[in-house]
């Protein structure tokens, strides 16, 4: 899955043929070449999990298994709701996004030990 990025200096950025396969993968890169970013969500074929099994140093998969299997990786652009929160700025921003539906808790277990952790302070702090 793939989505533009406002910041794509702070994704993998991926160059595509104009059927939407992958020819290039670029690291959070200084000056990428475009602003489609990898969104990290991937339905892997049997044979990429055995390439991985058969290969058990693998340690990244954006550097060591993209590069193995480039000119056949196939993308769909999520063009819907997605905010990629690799950089403070852009989790700053998904934090004053508009508030999820009524009928998602607000103050369930999780929500509580989500807000609690440091991060989230430290974006408090930025945004007063």
């Amino acid at each position: 899955m793939t989505f533009e990025s406002p910041t794509p200096e702070t994704c993998g950025i991926v160059e595509t043929d104009p059927e939407g396969v992958v020819f290039a993968f670029h690291e959070k890169a200084k000056n990428p070449p475009g602003n489609q970013a990898s969104a990290a969500v991937y339905l892997l074929e049997p044979e990429v999990l055995e390439w991985i099994e058969d290969n058990p140093d693998i340690s990244d998969f954006s550097t060591e298994v993209l590069p193995r299997f480039m000119g056949r990786i196939a993308t769909w652009s999520n063009t819907g709701i997605h905010r990629d929160i690799g950089a403070v700025s852009m989790l700053l921003q998904a934090q004053t996004d508009p508030q999820p539906p009524a009928f998602w808790p607000q103050t369930d277990s999780w929500q509580r030990a989500f807000l609690s952790q440091p991060i989230h302070q430290e974006i408090a702090r930025i945004a007063t």
